[in-house]
């Protein structure tokens, strides 16, 4: 068992690439422990990682002291960009028990498991920030063009919006647009986590508080909606908020006012929101789980943005752009993305989206040696099955060829072939997979939307989730 600490919060954050996910940690001052064991402050669950791997020594800079780890730890130092460097040049291997200072930007390899210092002002429960000037624009698939436009042309009102999609889409980025192409573009812009804001401490950090409101409140303070007077409040993840603090933030979204915690007056404010979920808000209004009258204050404008697995044609754009932004922000020089990459990269499904685009793409920088990501530096999941959770809400499911099954040929067009034979081979197909649509689709060689429009059309009943 740990100790309990009391420890400052530094300046500074690791980022850990390991094969499932990236992590990132903020560090306290002092020393920070890192190995495979559970007791280490920073467990990384990686064969190629001892038990007690390393200590991170954390003040006014860091320096990383290998603990004479079995696979050792390494450092790769920033490439100035002006000479073409091998491996054993730009790496170096840390002498056991002797502490080496590293910088923001550089990369450590702990055993095989690279990991990425970086500094980090002090934040709040929310990022309140100035949105600056987009860069310029990705190409973009023609659904995700069409969910832009749309943004766009709602940015010009103060309607509220509620953005769908499924996690890590680019919810956040679709709201900053809407925000930099409205007439608030110069105020602050206030993303909120919903999931991750502690209850307890929910209505004083989102509304503020006069003194003497509790125990330590020595003096008054603004909350964060309040801090955002005339800007854009973003409510990320809103679905996870409880029913509690939901029917506090409908008075706000309803009479434009917020009380302070102890105040008896309340305050007038000038903002817009945006919200956003990856949960279908409108059963879960309906199941009880969340405020109807909220759903509906909410969704003025609703904009939904495709999986990344329906945007094909983005996916080599983001992945260069993201290699580009990781070397920029390491120092390090940008890596060839090999033909073979590219094929691995489009045909996988992306479950994480457009996050995991970014992390398998600033992993593969980091893995490879000699300039060049190939197949090996891609490291992928095994391919999941998408449930219908994934699937239904969004609706924008192609007539796309799916693998061929139990079943030896398509359906027949609509209109041609014997209809009863097939209204038995979707009966027949829907048996064998125990009712999911999603298998039966794909064993009958066509899009699952194409099988929904059969049902309907056959007056076939759909099978209901439990």
């Amino acid at each position: 068992m740990k100790t309990e600490r009391t420890l400052a919060i530094s300046n500074f954050e690791v980022i850990v690439y390991t094969r499932k996910q990236s992590n990132a940690f903020r560090l306290h001052t002092g020393v920070v422990t890192v190995g495979r064991a559970t007791s280490n402050d920073i467990c990384i669950d990686d064969a190629s990682v001892s038990r007690c791997h390393l200590r991170l020594h954390v003040g006014d800079d860091v320096k990383a002291e290998d603990l004479g780890s079995a696979n050792g730890t390494s450092i790769l130092h920033e490439n100035d960009g002006l000479r073409e460097e091998t491996s054993s040049e730009t790496q170096r291997r840390l002498v056991p028990n002797v502490p080496t200072r590293i910088d923001p930007g550089n990369v450590l390899r702990v055993g095989g498991v690279p990991m990425v210092l970086e500094s980090k002002r002090p934040s709040t429960l929310g990022t309140l920030k100035m949105v600056g000037p987009q860069k310029g624009p990705l190409l973009l698939d023609p659904e995700m063009q069409r969910a832009y436009d749309l943004a766009v042309r709602t940015a010009a009102s103060d309607i509220s919006v509620l953005i769908l999609g499924e996690t890590g889409v680019g919810k956040e980025v679709m709201a900053e647009t809407i925000h930099r192409k409205s007439l608030r573009k110069d105020r602050p812009f206030l993303k909120l986590n919903c999931a991750a804001l502690p209850e307890a401490l929910l209505e004083s950090e989102l509304f503020g508080h006069e003194r003497g409101a509790f125990t330590g409140a020595h003096a008054s303070k603004a909350g964060l909606i309040e801090s955002t007077e005339g800007g854009t409040v973003f409510l990320d993840e809103l679905g996870e908020l409880p029913l509690g603090t939901q029917a506090k933030l409908l008075r706000v979204l309803e009479e434009r006012v917020l009380l302070r915690l102890g105040a008896n007056k309340p305050r007038e404010i000038n903002v817009r929101f945006v919200t956003a979920t990856n949960r279908d808000l409108y059963k879960e209004a309906r199941a009880g789980r969340f405020r109807e009258d909220l759903y509906y204050r909410v969704s003025g404008m609703v904009l939904r943005i495709p999986p990344l697995r329906e945007r094909p044609s983005e996916i080599e754009p983001l992945a260069r752009h993201f290699l580009q932004a990781f070397c920029a922000r390491t120092g390090s020089p940008q890596p060839e993305l090999t033909a073979g990459a590219v094929r691995m990269l489009l045909g996988y499904s992306w479950p994480g989206n457009v996050r995991e685009l970014r992390n398998v793409t600033e992993r593969a920088v980091l893995l490879t040696e000699d300039g060049v990501i190939d197949e090996s530096h891609i490291l992928l999941e095994p391919k999941p099955m998408l449930s219908e959770e994934q699937l239904e809400p969004l609706n924008y499911v192609d007539e796309l060829e799916a693998p061929t099954g139990v079943f030896n040929t398509p359906l027949p067009s609509a209109g041609s072939g014997s209809r009863e034979d097939e209204r038995q081979r979707i009966l027949r197909a829907l048996e064998l997979c125990g009712g999911n649509q999603t298998r039966a689709a794909e064993s009958l060689n066509v899009s699952r939307r194409t099988l929904i429009n059969r049902m309907i059309e056959f007056g076939l009943p759909r099978p209901r989730k439990n």
